[in-house]
């Protein structure tokens, strides 16, 4: 229901506030269902740091939780193009990244 997939992306912004680093290309949020979220993370580069702060983002997306959910987290470091990538779920957090141009 769209009126629950909302409020899964309210409780994914504020728990990522000041968490987010240049690193992170895009975050994505899939409700699978009533019970089950997987955040979706895209780094451009593999950062222990980064890493650790994704860890905090769902520790806090959990803690926010108005019951208990079971929640999946991906890590995925890639330099392609995000459109080449199709993460699935809808999109909570995107950085601006330069097209290539076409000649």
């Amino acid at each position: 229901m769209l009126t629950d997939e909302n409020v899964q992306v309210l409780r994914l912004v504020i728990a990522m506030v000041g968490a987010v680093s240049p690193n992170f290309r895009r975050v994505s949020l899939e409700v699978v269902d009533a019970r089950k979220v997987h955040l979706w993370f895209l780094l451009a580069h593999d950062h222990s740091e980064d890493r650790e702060e994704i860890d905090d983002i769902a520790f806090e997306f959990e803690s926010l939780q108005d019951r208990g959910i079971e929640l999946e987290t991906t890590i995925l470091v890639d330099a392609r193009p995000v459109e080449q990538l199709a993460l699935p779920g809808r999109v909570v957090f995107g950085r601006r990244e330069a097209t290539p141009s076409r000649a």
